[in-house]
């Protein structure tokens, strides 16, 4: 059976993922994804857990780290530096521009779905929504549009990816990070 090991940089984006791979994966795949606390714990986990991992029958790996302020290009080298000596599967490294919460503001029905009084036709429009994996901090732009978190100072990143990950659409997503990260799935499992 093929398994699908999933890395990823924080907590919020192992909701996302146990919300999305059911979507993605065929019938058959099974995914364990492994949360850590921050860059530092995913590249020592990249050192000493996935060799061990990679050898498991049927093992696919993926790993997901935000860009932030990074170089997209050069991370995803250092990343790759790190594991393509030790790793013993296919693997595929996803860097999701800027932040994991680009993602939802690609698709603001599933914003709506989880905030029911968020109107996204009021920021469709905006410049901003062209490319929403430019903008710099959509963590800060969530916060700014969700009625529920107005006078927040931080979003809630755990609340929010449990209450918005159920309703992300697979299909029509306005982040190419999102969308790219589909694909890399869907094109590791295949193999």
């Amino acid at each position: 059976m093929k398994m699908l090991y999933v890395f990823t940089e924080e907590p919020s984006a192992k909701i996302v993922m146990d919300s999305l791979l059911p979507k993605v994966l065929p019938e058959g795949v099974g995914f364990k994804v492994f949360p850590h606390q921050g860059k530092q714990d995913l590249e020592k986990a990249l050192r000493k857990t996935l060799p061990h991992i990679s050898q498991m029958p049927g093992a696919k790996i993926l790993v997901t780290r935000d860009q932030d302020s990074a170089n997209c290009v050069a991370l995803k080298k250092e990343l790759n530096s790190i594991i393509e000596g030790s790793c013993k599967c296919e693997y595929s490294i996803r860097i999701i521009c800027k932040e994991l919460e680009a993602w939802f503001l690609g698709d603001l029905k599933a914003v709506q779905a989880a905030y029911p009084r968020l109107k996204p036709e009021q920021h469709l429009a905006k410049a901003d929504f062209k490319n929403v994996d430019k903008i710099t901090n959509p963590n800060k732009y969530l916060l700014k549009i969700i009625p529920e978190y107005k006078n927040r100072e931080t979003l809630p990143k755990l609340e929010c990816s449990e209450r918005v990950s159920p309703f992300l659409d697979l299909e029509n997503n306005r982040s190419e990070s999102f969308n790219h990260t589909v694909t890399a799935i869907r094109k590791l499992i295949e193999t």
